[in-house]
C-alpha cells in the first residue's frame, strides 16, 4: 500500500515576505517507494501558495485513494467514457461500502471525496492530466440554485452553487441538529478517556464541560487560564476570558467568558506547570504575546488536524464496544450547552434567563441559535441526567492515577 512520510520542517522564501517556518510537509509514496510527482507538487502549493498550515486531512485522504487504487491496479490519470468504471467513482462506491459497514463515518468519505476533488481540479487546472473529452473527466461538476432565506433575499432569491456528483448523500439529522451524548455514551467516553494522554482529556474536558470548540480548545492559552475569576466565594466554578485578549482563535474573533468548574480549572493549573508541558515549552518554535497551553513534542501548538485524527481514533475503539458511539468533538460542546440548559431550568431560572447565560457562555450571536436547545429539551421531557453528571464523569475521567507526568 502507499505510504506517508513527514518531512522536516521546511522554508521558503518570496519577493513578498522573509523566511518563514513551515509545518512538517506530508510525502506520498508508492508501495514500492516511488515519488508520487502530482500529489507531492499538490501538497506543496497547497502549503507554499494557499499558505495552509495543516494538511492533515489532505495527505490522509490523498493516501487512502492512492491505496485504493494500488490494491486494485487502478491509474489514477486514466478515465473510462462509462462513469462506474472511473477510478474516482470506484473509490466513491468503496468509501460507501465502508460507510455501511461502520468503517468510516459519512462525513469523513465525504471529506476525502472533496479533496480528492481539489487534487483533480488542481491537476487539471496546472496541466498534470489532460481533459480533452467531457466524458473521459474525472467527475462531473454540478451547478445547484440555492433559495435564500436571509434579510437580503429581496434582492436575489437565489443563488449558484458549484459541486460536483462525487458525493454521498447522507440522511439528514434531527430538525434539532442536536446529538449530545446519552448517559450510556458518556460513560464509554469517560472509561477510554481515563487512558489518553493528559492534553488530549484536558482538551476533552474544556468541550464538554465549558462548551469549547475543537479551535479554541487547541489555542486555548496561558493568558486565558491565568484570566480566571472565582465566581463566588465557595470557588466552585470560574470565569476564563477566550478571544483576541488572550490569544485564543476563537469563531469571528469574538471575545466572550466561559465558566470552568474548579477540578477541571485546578488540573489545568496543574498541568500548566507540569514538567511535562515545561519541558514542551522550552521546544516551542513560535514565541508571541500568548503561550499555548497545549504543545506537541515537536514544540508546535496543538493543531486542530492532529485533535481530530485522535479523536478519530479514539471514537473507534469505543465503537468496538459500543457500535452507536458516532459522535464528533463538537457533540462533546452540544452536551455542555444541553445538559447545562436544563440544569439552569431546574434551578429555577427563567427561559429569558437561562438562555441569556447559555448564549454568552457559547459565544452565539444569535438567539435563534441557542432555541434549539430549548426546542431538544422540549422534546426530551425525560431527561433524567442532570449537568452534575457531567462533572462527575470528567472528574473521575481526570482524577485517573498519573494524570500529569503520563508517557508520552
Amino acid at each position: 500500500m502507499a505510504k506517508l512520510i513527514h518531512s522536516a520542517l521546511i522554508k521558503i522564501k518570496d519577493s513578498e515576505t522573509e523566511f518563514e517556518d513551515l509545518e512538517s510537509l506530508p510525502t506520498l509514496y508508492t508501495s514500492d517507494a516511488r515519488f508520487v510527482h502530482s500529489v507531492n507538487a499538490w501538497f506543496y502549493d497547497l502549503v507554499a501558495c494557499k499558505r495552509l498550515k495543516d494538511l492533515n486531512s489532505y495527505s490522509r485522504a490523498l493516501l487512502c485513494y492512492w491505496s485504493y487504487l494500488e490494491i486494485n491496479s487502478l491509474n489514477w490519470d486514466e478515465f473510462p467514457p462509462i462513469k462506474r468504471l472511473k477510478p474516482t467513482y470506484k473509490f466513491k462506491y468503496h468509501l460507501l461500502s465502508e460507510v455501511n459497514r461502520q468503517k468510516i463515518s459519512p462525513s469523513t468519505a465525504n471529506l476525502y471525496l472533496k479533496h480528492v476533488v481539489q487534487f483533480y481540479i488542481w491537476a487539471i487546472e496546472e496541466s498534470e492530466i489532460e481533459i480533452n473529452d467531457e466524458k473521459k473527466a474525472p467527475f462531473t461538476i454540478e451547478f445547484i440554485s440555492i433559495k435564500r432565506t436571509d434579510k437580503l433575499a429581496h434582492l436575489k432569491p437565489k443563488f449558484i452553487v458549484q459541486t460536483t456528483d462525487l458525493k454521498i448523500r447522507v440522511p439528514k439529522k434531527p430538525e434539532s441538529g442536536l446529538t449530545p451524548l446519552t448517559s450510556e455514551s458518556l460513560l464509554a467516553f469517560s472509561n477510554k478517556l481515563k487512558t489518553e494522554p493528559v492534553e488530549f482529556k484536558l482538551m476533552c474536558a474544556l468541550a464538554l464541560l465549558s462548551g469549547l470548540r475543537k479551535s479554541e480548545a487547541c489555542s486555548f492559552t496561558q493568558e486565558a487560564l491565568n484570566s480566571a475569576i472565582p465566581t463566588s466565594n465557595s470557588h466552585t466554578r470560574y470565569t476564563l476570558t477566550l478571544g483576541p485578549s488572550t490569544g485564543v482563535n476563537t469563531k469571528y474573533s469574538k471575545q466572550r467568558e466561559i465558566e470552568v468548574p474548579a477540578t477541571l480549572f485546578n488540573k489545568l493549573k496543574d498541568y500548566s506547570i507540569s514538567e511535562r508541558r515545561l519541558k514542551k515549552v522550552k521546544k516551542l518554535k513560535i514565541r508571541g504575546e500568548y503561550e499555548p497551553l497545549f504543545i506537541s513534542q515537536y514544540g508546535n501548538q496543538a493543531s486542530i488536524g492532529t485533535l481530530s485524527a485522535r479523536w478519530s481514533d479514539f471514537r473507534k475503539v469505543i465503537k468496538f464496544t459500543h457500535s452507536n458511539f458516532y459522535y464528533s468533538f463538537h457533540d462533546l460542546r452540544s452536551t455542555y450547552a444541553t445538559y447545562r440548559l436544563n440544569d439552569l431550568l431546574d434551578a429555577g431560572l427563567g427561559v429569558g434567563e437561562a438562555l441569556d447565560c447559555l448564549m454568552h457562555w457559547m459565544g452565539h450571536d444569535q438567539e435563534s441559535t441557542t432555541m434549539k436547545y430549548i426546542r431538544y429539551l422540549q422534546k426530551k421531557t425525560a431527561l433524567e441526567n442532570k449537568f452534575g453528571l457531567l462533572d462527575q464523569i470528567m472528574h473521575n475521567a481526570i482524577e485517573s492515577e498519573g494524570f500529569i507526568n503520563e508517557p508520552k
